[in-house]
């Protein structure tokens, strides 16, 4: 039986909310208002799974023996199953520093590239930074450790995605042509650095003139190792930051009023990806702001960026659960309206073992650590996945009838784990939450256990 979708669009009940084509238009179209989970208590004395759930996750549960992408292709053939002809694929994470959901993301990336013809990755790190690991996946240009430690964040630096990277490189040194690409926009140093330098190639005499304008947001943008100055944009004026809304935009449509010959001095894609950067940083400046929320920005970006590559272009998105799925406000939930059925969204889910993460107590941050998952809660979704044989399975949440016996529990909300940078190991009952998960996601990848990743010291680059 062919898997059903979805039974119905995350945005069809959200009439004051414009399609993201629409969004595209303008870079100041209004924000979103993402949900933030409430914490919900675990259920008193709760009866046992049931055995008709228990047995309907045996029958469409589908084992794979392992994580590594040095693996053979061969156990996961069914992903195309799963796939089909999806232009997008999107991987999530129920924690940042799991070392097995990132194993699986890159051999999931793999079996896409060499069986299903996929061609881009693109990662929730800072569109303009990444752009430097494409030249390095296709044409070895820098320092493949240095330039990961640039996405400016501990949860990608890590052996495994370092791993997956020198795998791009050498499918493409034996004549692969598959590009690593960015879709966040929290740092805006390098667009700013990007938009001055395309001013100085194609209009050089009046390029500080129209620059000057950037200056506002550039005293307090990031530096090439991710750190901002002291006092920061979220530290100035209303005011100061409403100027400066103004001055960005002057820039973006100086850069609008001159394409033609900019274009014909510099190229097209010259200019495409200087008004992309420029795009970047009014994004920053609307996520500080409030007026545009950050999984809006990455929805536009991914959309973007999958445009440029082309209508036959397939794409592989990481980032974390919450980011990938359809909850409304989140970016899968923009992405969903502009995709419908060809997207595939993945989520992972997993019942103990140990993580990497920022150890939290209270407000107070005390650097990484390596920890140890909670219990699962009592009739948890993960509870009800804990009940089958295999030590790690796909279960494709659409293949299932409404009403049909067993699925009961796919239904309603129930407790789902969700664990994002930090963790404060005092409050474990903080990170369980109500969640319709079989709408937010296609398909669940679940593990019985699961192991920390392993954070690379950081050898940031010594310039834009």
């Amino acid at each position: 039986m062919r898997p059903c979708r979805r039974r119905s669009h995350p945005l069809a009940s959200v009439s004051r909310r414009a399609p993201l084509a629409t969004a595209l238009l303008s870079l100041t179209s209004c924000g979103s208002d993402a949900t933030t989970p409430v914490e919900a208590p675990a259920d008193p004395d709760p009866p046992p799974v049931p055995a008709e759930a228990t047995a309907w996750i045996e029958r469409n549960a589908v084992p794979f023996e392992g994580s590594h992408l040095s693996l053979p292709n061969s156990d996961i053939g069914f992903l195309r199953d799963i796939v089909r002809d999806a232009r997008v694929v999107s991987l999530g994470e129920n924690t940042h520093g799991t070392r097995d959901f990132f194993e699986m993301k890159a051999r999931i990336l793999r079996f896409l590239v060499e069986e299903m013809g996929f061609d881009a990755f693109a990662i929730e790190a800072t569109w303009p930074e990444a752009n430097r690991l494409d030249d390095y996946v296709r044409r070895g240009e820098g320092d493949p450790a240095e330039l990961l430690s640039g996405l400016y964040f501990w949860t990608w630096n890590t052996e495994s995605v370092l791993e997956m990277i020198e795998w791009m490189r050498s499918n493409n040194e034996a004549g692969g042509d598959l590009g690593f690409y960015g879709f966040d926009m929290q740092y805006p140093g390098m667009a700013l650095h990007n938009v001055v330098e395309y001013f100085r190639a194609v209009d050089p005499d009046r390029a500080n003139v129209l620059a000057a304008p950037l200056e506002c947001l550039v005293r307090v943008a990031n530096d090439p190792s991710g750190r901002f100055p002291e006092v920061r944009y979220a530290d100035q004026t209303a005011d100061y930051r409403a100027t400066c809304g103004t001055s960005l935009g002057e820039v973006r449509d100086s850069l609008v009023a001159r394409r033609a010959d900019y274009e014909a001095t510099g190229g097209e894609d010259a200019f495409a990806l200087a008004f992309q950067s420029m795009r970047v940083a009014i994004q920053y400046h609307l996520m500080i702001t409030g007026d545009q929320s950050r999984d809006q920005s990455m929805a536009e970006n991914t959309v973007w960026l999958h445009r440029r590559l082309g209508p036959e272009s397939r794409i592989v998105l990481w980032a974390h659960n919450f980011h990938v799925s359809t909850q409304p406000g989140a970016q899968g939930w923009y992405l969903w309206s502009n995709y419908g059925d060809a997207m595939v969204i993945l989520g992972f889910s997993h019942e103990s073992g140990t993580f990497t993460g920022v150890r939290q107590r209270g407000s107070s941050y005390f650097g990484l650590d390596q920890m140890v998952l909670d219990a699962v809660r009592p009739l948890s979704y993960e509870h009800h996945l804990s009940t089958a044989a295999a030590p790690r399975y796909f279960l494709d949440l659409r293949n299932r009838e409404v009403g049909a016996a067993g699925t009961a529990w796919l239904s309603n909300p129930r407790l789902f784990r969700t664990i994002g940078c930090c963790y404060n190991p005092d409050s474990p009952s903080s990170y369980w939450n109500r969640h319709p998960v079989a709408e937010w996601f296609d398909v669940l990848i679940h593990y019985e256990i699961t192991r920390p990743t392993v954070v690379l010291q950081s050898r940031y680059p010594g310039a834009f």
